[in-house]
């Protein structure tokens, strides 16, 4: 674990290397030829400098940094025993992805804030919020969630308002507008998606299947990482049919995902993810798919 992510920061170490020289180079260029004295060539020079030092910085170092941090930390085994007892995805993995998963769940609560808003936020709340969240990215090492900065907990479920309470409808979304690079979930749902049973709902893995769909700009149920091409019409084909087994009432696939194609995606993830054996023997088509889209070999 420590070598690869050595190297994925010497890569990146090397391409930010290379573009702050190449900044350097381009304004140095610039600064020559638009100085009309010593002093503002002098200036521009130094200018020229500082920028390229903050590109340094803020590409190479800052995530380096991070990366280091967090792998030279040891993961706290009160942690490694709320996951036992809580997250069967982690429970079924051999030890040296056990130890891939927590270094994934140290790196995002690092560099991801969670605020409880008129609520508690414990150690064991954000380790479920984590795995959620690596559990859909567990085989694409390389994967940031770089379109989010703060998951916001309530108590219980929200309206459109942001108004939480026990009749209210949403139990998880993601921001826009003013509320752009958040997400807000219920903590209520969370907790109840791994409450030992073997459920088909995970609210805040629905949310990351969302923002897993949203990077490549269109929320569309295609998400350009987890699937190829040639991969996207039979993939198609396969959602309309199942779609249309909800409709009939001969789906046991949550009715949400009737909504759109980025909703059954994310709404089937769940079911994929907290109840693989289940989905397999309801679902086999599906889940060869969700097995090619998430690269998981884990699930027999």
């Amino acid at each position: 674990m420590y070598k690869y992510y050595s190297i994925k920061n010497r890569k990146k170490n090397l391409t930010a290397i290379i573009i702050s020289v190449i900044m350097a180079i381009f304004f140095m260029f610039i600064s020559y030829f638009s100085a009309q004295t010593q002093k503002q060539l002098l200036l521009m020079i130094l200018s020229t400098l500082l920028v390229v030092v903050l590109a340094y910085y803020y590409l190479s170092y800052v995530p380096s940094k991070k990366w280091k941090d967090v792998l030279r930390k040891p993961f706290p085994e009160l942690w490694k025993d709320i996951l036992l007892k809580n997250v069967e995805f982690y429970v079924e993995l051999a030890s040296d992805e056990k130890e891939y998963f927590e270094n994934r769940i140290q790196y995002f609560l690092k560099t991801k804030n969670i605020t409880g808003i008129e609520t508690e936020i414990d150690d064991k709340l954000k380790l479920l919020i984590a795995s959620s969240a690596i559990m859909p990215v567990f085989a694409f090492p390389e994967f940031e969630y770089n379109n989010i900065n703060e998951i916001l907990i309530y108590p219980e479920s929200f309206d459109e308002e942001y108004y939480s309470g026990q009749d209210k409808k949403i139990l998880g979304m993601v921001g826009n507008g003013a509320m752009n690079r958040m997400m807000i979930l219920s903590k209520k749902d969370i907790l109840s998606s791994f409450n030992g049973k073997r459920t088909t709902d995970n609210v805040a893995l629905h949310e990351f299947v969302h923002l897993i769909d949203k990077k490549d700009g269109i929320i569309d149920g295609l998400p350009s990482i987890l699937m190829n091409k040639a991969f996207v019409l039979p993939w198609m084909r396969e959602l309309k049919k199942e779609i249309s087994k909800i409709k009939d009432r001969k789906s046991d696939i949550n009715p949400y995902g009737m909504t759109n194609n980025s909703e059954f995606l994310a709404v089937a993830s769940e079911y994929f993810f907290m109840s693989p054996k289940r989905f397999k023997k309801e679902h086999p088509k599906l889940f060869k798919y969700f097995s090619k889209i998430y690269r998981n070999k884990r699930f027999k």
